[in-house]
């Protein structure tokens, strides 16, 4: 699909300063200026992360009173119960905690939901569960800032709850012992968008250094790292030091568990990238929750076993291979529905009774990328549906569920992504009033994907050297992608060719001024027949990058997008 490039206001000045002040090339310190980094100490802390950066533990509202409950609660020996999300960011700050807590001899259990059967929450059930097991304190970890009326049923059970949670408080907070988040309006944390683990982080801080433990913060960064990157946070302020020094400690991490998932994934600890945890650890730690049980994740992270970290390992791969076969049929039946419609609809809600709802998440993410527009998918079981809904810049999706509440048993959700229950009765009306919404809401001009740019540049400016100093730029993640630039009117050279198993690629090489390089579109194989019929140039948008082969390093470009040059694709 055609994108329309957006291209940041060059400051070349600014970015000439910068570069003087800070002794980098003029094209990274133009990249900075895109990411809104501008006085020297804000590009100091960026580009030298730092563990003095990270903001003291004490500034979290409800820390102390947090910590409070759990030292009662381990010296009196009360069993605590750890209730978790069934995701890697829930899955790994139940993990973080758990390792603390045994380290301070508590008297531990934990929970994770299923994902079909119970759905995101904290359930009264399970606190009713919680009280026949002796539990006096409950954490909940990624969940619990709108479950006001559980924590009254806990509270009327004689259990303690303490929320460690970052999803968007409603207007009511529940009246727990302790509520971490840092979302919320009278919370002063000056970094709001922590994940959950992030937010456990914090509180296992103020814990370990009330309780004199020395040295526990070097153990387990790496799985701050796995949550963070995994939720698709922003990768800046504390972020940004978290996925830095998470990075570097999963590269000698003492855990069984991720040794044995970096086997099992083919990856080497020494190379390991944020792009590695974001699509190839993470979906086989998510796998565990979305096809059998988030249990199985967990067991991974805090496992002393060999034995048991390689057998967790191998059962996570096969349940991710299972879950990826699964998403493609379901993908395949999904474009077939799509094109049987003829027409393509605005918004698109397909519903069916053998999708399985474990993976209608990543059915509605792959629909918006293929045909950029709001996409729910609804699984049907018997009389009731469950639905995740995905959307595109500007449509919040979430005010679209509220606009069809009437339809809806339940809802939840934020402008890009959101989850309900349906009744099958209301099926056919819920998708007529989504349509409608839809239309009312988008212009053409929404449909248009964007890609964001950071400049445009020559072949001549790209080098090795500045490549080595676009690494400091690493980790990449949300609010810090990958550089992407534009280049105008380059010449393709002859013989372009698809390549891959089913030619899904396309490798070409371009010369611009006598500067030759080669690039690779991946998945862009249907460019091949434009590109061979056309002598026009073409203007590419690209992510630089080095190409290693027998120890020698080339240039490369990885292809965003193509145009041919008379397209007018340019803002």
């Amino acid at each position: 699909m055609a994108k329309r490039w957006r291209l940041p206001e060059a400051d070349p000045e600014g970015a000439a300063q910068i570069a003087q002040g800070s002794g980098i090339h003029p094209v990274l310190a133009q990249i900075l200026l895109n990411r809104g980094l501008r006085t020297p100490s804000e590009i100091r802390s960026f580009l030298h992360p730092s563990l003095k950066d990270l903001h003291s533990p004490s500034l979290l509202k409800d820390t102390g009173r947090a910590t409070d409950r759990i030292r009662s609660a381990l010296s009196r020996r009360e069993k605590i119960l750890l209730y978790g999300d069934y995701d890697v960011d829930g899955i790994t700050g139940t993990a973080l905690l758990w390792l603390l807590l045994r380290q301070l001899d508590g008297e531990i259990i934990h929970y994770f939901p299923h994902r079909v059967r119970e759905g995101y929450g904290i359930q009264e059930e399970v606190i009713r569960w919680a009280k026949q097991q002796g539990v006096g304190l409950i954490v909940a970890i990624d969940q619990g800032i709108s479950a006001w009326q559980e924590v009254e049923v806990a509270s009327g059970l004689g259990i303690d709850l303490v929320i460690c949670d970052h999803h968007l408080p409603g207007e009511k907070i529940p009246t727990a012992s302790a509520v971490l988040n840092p979302q919320q309006a009278d919370c002063p944390y000056p970094f709001k968008p922590l994940a959950a683990v992030g937010v456990v982080f914090k509180m296992c801080q103020a814990l370990a250094e009330a309780a004199g433990v020395e040295g526990w913060m070097d153990q387990h960064l790496d799985l701050v790292a796995l949550g963070t990157i995994a939720d698709l946070v922003p990768l800046k302020g504390e972020n940004r030091v978290f996925a830095h020094f998470g990075l570097a400690q999963l590269q000698s991490s003492q855990k069984r568990g991720i040794h044995a998932l970096l086997e099992t994934s083919g990856l080497s600890a020494s190379s390991l990238k944020s792009g590695h945890i974001a699509f190839i650890l993470a979906p086989r730690l998510n796998a565990a929750g979305r096809m059998r049980e988030a249990e199985l994740a967990f067991r991974l992270l805090i496992t002393e076993s060999p034995s048991e970290a390689a057998r967790s390992a191998r059962i996570l791969e096969e349940l991710n291979r299972e879950r990826q076969e699964l998403e493609r049929k379901m993908l395949e039946e999904a474009i077939g529905m799509v094109k049987a419609r003829g027409d393509l609809p605005k918004g698109i809600c397909l519903h069916s009774e053998h999708w399985h709802p474990g993976v209608i998440g990543i059915l509605a993410s792959r629909l918006v990328d293929a045909y950029h527009r709001p996409s729910i998918v609804v699984s049907l079981d018997g009389n009731r549906g469950r639905g995740s809904a995905r959307s595109i810049p500007g449509f919040p999706i979430n005010q679209a569920l509220e606009d069809c509440a009437g339809l809806l048993e339940g809802f939840g959700g934020h402008s890009l992504a959101a989850g309900f229950t349906i009744h099958r009765e209301n099926l056919a009306a819920f998708k007529g009033r989504f349509e409608q919404i839809v239309r009312s809401s988008l212009t053409d001009e929404n449909y248009l994907p964007t890609l964001f740019v950071d400049g445009e540049v020559s072949l001549e400016d790209l080098s090795l050297g500045l490549m080595g100093e676009m690494k400091r730029l690493e980790p990449h993640g949300l609010g810090n992608p990958e550089p992407t630039f534009a280049c105008k009117g380059l010449e393709v050279m002859k013989y372009p060719r698809r390549v891959g198993e089913n030619g899904d690629h396309l490798k070409i090489r371009v010369r611009q001024k006598g500067k030759i390089v080669d690039a690779i579109g991946f998945g862009m194989g249907e460019y091949y027949g434009d590109i061979e019929d056309s002598a026009q140039p073409v203007d590419l948008a690209f992510c630089p990058t080095v190409n290693t082969y027998q120890g020698n390093s080339t240039l490369q470009l990885r292809i965003k997008d193509l145009h041919l040059a008379s397209s007018k694709n340019w803002p």
